[in-house]
């Protein structure tokens, strides 16, 4: 069940580099705790990643609010045609998979919530707000291996394993989710 109270509020590439020191960011690091000592995870190697995010075709970021203040943000962008995202693929997919047009595929670069709410819904309605509205046929996303309650709520909202990617050489591998647009209907009323 999704708590009382929970907006959003969304952001162009411009507004959302306006925010990055102040709301962004500290959200990043608030999530990603039992991470943020490891280079790649580090508050820096994100904000240093965000920009490219922002400056990508369809970039689109929803930040979650509860009680005046931000707890959740998800964001990402249309892959381009020769998107780089593929390359990072360990496993063979089937050919014309990793093709794109510029409106194939929405490329989900991050959901987080800060821990106080999580596991009471924001994620998913986050995921949601973010998918909604996308006209893209699909959407992919990496998750770590060792976050086994992301990888369970994306199953529970629909999403299929495809491979594994290692998109930077100092990153984990990720496994590699895919998801038609738009949501299916019972992912997107399921709860989290």
């Amino acid at each position: 069940m999704t708590p009382a109270g929970l907006s959003f509020t969304r952001h162009e590439p411009s507004a959302a580099l306006e925010i990055l020191d102040d709301v962004i960011v500290p959200l990043y690091v608030a999530s990603h705790a039992d991470v943020i000592d490891r280079p790649f995870y580090s508050a820096e190697r994100f904000a240093e990643r965000f920009p490219g995010y922002a400056r990508a075709p369809g970039f689109e970021i929803v930040i979650a609010h509860l009680e005046g203040r931000p707890v959740g943000q998800a964001f990402g962008y249309a892959l381009p045609v020769g998107a780089r995202w593929w390359t990072a693929l360990t496993t063979p997919v089937p050919d014309g998979f990793t093709d794109e047009t510029g409106a194939r595929t929405f490329a989900f670069n991050e959901l987080m919530v800060v821990p106080r709410w999580q596991g009471r819904g924001v994620a998913h309605a986050l995921h949601d707000a973010l998918l909604g509205g996308r006209r893209e046929e699909r959407a992919t996303l990496l998750v770590r291996k060792d976050n086994t309650s992301a990888r369970r709520a994306y199953d529970r909202w629909g999403w299929t394993p495809i491979g594994e990617a290692r998109p930077f050489p100092d990153s984990p591998l990720f496994d590699v989710l895919i998801v038609p647009l738009p949501l299916p209907r019972d992912a997107a009323s399921g709860t989290s």
